[in-house]
């Protein structure tokens, strides 16, 4: 059985809608959630329930890179997509390991909206301004690399 790094994980996002994907410059930490609306409705035959739509969010906090590389998306640009109501596209696959393949283990790409974006300080030494956020999906989700 192999573990597979949290140093090697990234998060995906091509703001021109297509397949040109940059990395979340200097990741810190990240969680993809997972969720479905839950309906219930208690009746004189027991209690009904339906499942809406799954949908994902993405949680993440990095640090600001003052010259961010081209193949990197900085806070600047995720302002400017959550300013301008940018749709764009995020994917978060497993890198390759020892064992398996990108994308082999789990595999989250959806079109989704940058929902919050805060910019953080800490006054402390050595601290480094950082950023954190969230993701939401819209539409469709794939799960399949």
């Amino acid at each position: 059985m192999g573990q597979i790094q949290g140093s090697l994980q990234n998060i995906e996002i091509d703001v021109a809608g297509g397949s040109s994907y940059k990395t979340l410059v200097c990741l810190r930490t990240s969680s993809v959630n997972t969720s479905a609306t839950v309906n219930e409705d208690e009746t004189n035959c027991g209690v009904l329930t339906s499942v809406g739509e799954a949908k994902f969010s993405f949680d993440f906090d990095a640090v600001c890179e003052t010259a961010p590389g081209g193949s990197s998306i900085s806070y600047k640009d995720l302002l400017t997509v959550l300013v301008n109501k940018t749709k764009i596209t995020v994917r978060f696959q497993n890198p390759t390991v020892t064992g398996s393949s990108i994308g082999t283990v789990y595999y989250h790409q959806c079109e989704a909206y940058v929902t919050d974006l805060a910019l953080n300080q800490d006054a402390a030494g050595g601290a480094y301004i950082n950023f954190s956020g969230t993701i939401a999906s819209t539409g469709t989700l794939d799960i399949t690399a």
